[in-house]
């Protein structure tokens, strides 16, 4: 899934770059038929299974050791296979470590490339021609840890953790050792912290080469909209990066290019003043301050629940990517399913589009993606997008506190030459005069960033209270607070919303999530049920109509076999001369039935509302003109009894 905060734009072209593994056994070498040099006739790429990835592993060392292999031009004794993954492009990536006679060569490795086909694409080729050494070592592995601790650190007695050690290949300035590649710890979240890294010869115990292997500091930078910032950088060689080993984030940024990353670094733990700079220091601001918000807030472990999803690796490390200064006069950001993306803005339009607000918006879609996976169009994709304007807000909220800025999306980069305005206004939401802020039936043709309205008020009626602000509805909410309000919709999202879920299914949700927090007798969970009665989606807590009384009538029945359907009052329906109707099913927990409000015209039915979710309780909703209209409950599958209440 994509998701723009402003409109669609191409998909970006990248170089796939995967991250290293555990070690498996290298695989047996034999012909394959198809792939590499003629490619197989259709995709065999893209489930990731334990048989796609041990195809992609074969074909690899095809090209490992084939005709033109780079291991055999090289003299390298044996590949060990340390990762094989899959992307979203539908390519496979094999890495391979370089060993000679079993110890592995340090920085020896290399990546195969396939296509979706299994053709060649390319290898990444840092292979080490004409290793040779004696592999068998004369000093044992805790003489090694001593030296390097007590010649060249100062003793034991100054580490807080025990050393490490493994066996390596070395080739350093031109000579290849056998050493042991000892790490070293002292940390205490002091000054004076250090993690050295000694490579000490394995044959004679002299010391190779030595690095300081702790690689974080804190950096800082000026920004657009935050003023001087300080953060978490890590830093090699004597550079700085925006990057972040300890929760594996980086920027990157494409220097008003479409196709090129590049690292975003600086010779000291002060980052400049350039324009690119600024929007690269203020991206990954923004990324550290979502990814911190999701797991002290959420537990959320990362974008997709796992630490990730990696976009780049690079310096040894995975990292959940942002790219920024994409293209020229750029007014748009997105995520594109693997990583964020950042416009510069045009500086009418918009000025760079790296806030709080927007950054934590579209990261959120990447939530999204990975929990409830609403669909990007119609009522779902208002729902989508109206989730990542939550999560946006709430972002902001963390860092800067709430204000009347909290309710308004985009504030910061917004038409830079306009004082006060913004994208969206989730407490006023056509006060852009675009966006919807009640619900018709006709909402689903809308565009999602307008019908995001509707959800995005009852979010804000949810967290402050008050009624409509323009007087759509009377219905009076009692607000529960943003942190409240932030936990229902985040469990809805996780845990009780399909990739189908409308807004009256998002309401069900809500309430689902509301009851598992607070109970279904509590203030949050009636604050609920009047935030969407606001919108005109459901029933007030007081079990009055959304924006005009009804009459609600409850039947009950039987559905006794599967694909079955069962109406209410009878087939032939009832007369209605009420705008707005609503209707509730609760069914058996072990069936799934379905609910729809249907309408007659001559002699059809068609069918105006409609809730499907998983399980056997739903609600719709449907402003419409008056007619003959009857309630269905359907049994997508399964037995049982039924009570549906209708207010018309």
């Amino acid at each position: 899934m994509r998701s723009g905060l402003l409109l669609a734009s191409s998909l970006l072209s990248l170089a796939a770059l995967v991250s290293c593994g555990t070690s498996t056994d290298p695989v047996a070498q034999g012909p394959v038929a198809g792939g590499v040099d003629g490619s197989f006739d259709e995709p065999v790429f893209g489930a990731g299974t334990a048989e796609e990835l041990e195809l992609a592993e074969n074909l690899s060392y095809e090209v490992l050791y084939g005709p033109t292999s780079p291991a055999l031009a090289k003299g390298v004794d044996a590949l060990r296979t340390t990762r094989v993954k899959l992307d979203d492009l539908g390519m496979a990536h094999t890495r391979v470590q370089q060993l000679l006679n079993g110890v592995p060569v340090f920085g020896g490795e290399a990546i195969v490339h396939l296509d979706e086909r299994g053709k060649l694409f390319g290898v990444t080729d840092d292979l080490i021609a004409n290793v040779q050494v004696n592999t068998t070592p004369d000093l044992t592995m805790e003489e090694a840890m001593e030296i390097a601790a007590e010649e060249h650190f100062g003793g034991e007695g100054l580490l807080t953790a025990d050393p490490e050690a493994s066996l390596w290949v070395l080739r350093h300035e031109g000579e290849d050792h056998l050493v042991w590649r000892v790490q070293l710890r002292r940390t205490m979240g002091q000054v004076g912290d250090t993690m050295p890294l000694f490579f000490i010869d394995a044959h004679s115990g002299d010391l190779v080469w030595s690095y300081e292997n702790l690689q974080s500091a804190t950096c800082s930078g000026s920004t657009n909209y935050y003023g001087t910032i300080s953060f978490e950088c890590y830093t090699t060689g004597g550079s700085y990066y925006t990057e972040d080993a300890t929760q594996l984030l980086a920027t990157f940024s494409y220097n008003n290019t479409t196709s090129s990353l590049s690292y975003v670094s600086s010779t000291s733990t002060t980052f400049g003043t350039t324009q690119l700079t600024k929007n690269a220091v203020e991206a990954y601001y923004v990324l550290q301050k979502t990814n911190s918000y999701f797991e002290n807030v959420h537990g959320r472990n990362g974008i997709d629940g796992a630490g990730g999803p990696a976009a780049i690796t690079t310096h040894g490390y995975n990292f959940v990517t942002a790219a920024t200064s994409y293209s020229r006069n750029y007014v748009n950001a997105y995520w594109d399913g693997t990583m964020m993306v950042y416009g510069d803005g045009d500086g009418v339009n918009a000025s760079s589009l790296t806030s709080l607000d927007i950054g934590g918006h579209e990261l959120a879609h990447g939530v999204t993606e990975y929990e409830a996976n609403l669909t990007y169009s119609g009522e779902p994709g208002h729902l989508n997008e109206a989730t990542s304007d939550v999560f946006g807000a709430m972002v902001e909220r963390s860092v800067l506190g709430e204000s009347a800025d909290t309710w308004l999306v985009g504030e910061d980069a917004w038409t830079p030459g306009t004082s006060g305005d913004a994208l969206r206004y989730m407490n006023d939401p056509a006060d852009d005069g675009y966006s919807y802020d009640y619900y018709t039936s006709s909402i689903g043709s809308v565009d999602v960033h307008y019908g995001s309205g509707v959800p995005n008020l009852v979010f804000y009626l949810l967290a402050k209270g008050g009624t409509h602000p323009r007087g759509k509805s009377t219905v009076s909410v009692t607000g529960i607070g943003a942190d409240d309000a932030a936990d229902i919709w985040y469990l809805a999202l996780t845990t009780y919303m399909t990739s189908s879920t409308n807004f009256s299914g998002a309401r069900t949700a809500m309430l689902s999530a509301a009851t598992a927090l607070y109970g279904a007798s509590s203030t949050q969970y009636a604050a609920v049920q009047d935030a969407w009665a606001a919108v005109g989606v459901g029933t007030s807590s007081s079990g009055g109509g959304s924006s005009s009384s009804c009459t609600s009538t409850t039947y009950t029945g039987t559905l006794s076999k599967s694909r079955s359907s069962a109406y209410a009052p009878s087939s032939s329906g009832s007369s209605v001369t009420g705008t707005s109707q609503t209707a509730t099913l609760s069914g058996p927990s072990s069936a799934d039935f379905d609910l729809y409000l249907e309408k007659k015209s001559g002699s059809r039915w068609s069918s105006v509302a409609s809730s499907t979710n998983s399980g056997s309780t739903e609600s719709l909703s449907y402003t419409g003109t008056s007619g003959t209209y009857r309630v269905r409950v359907y049994s997508y599958s399964g037995t049982g009894s039924f009570s549906t209440t209708w207010c018309r």
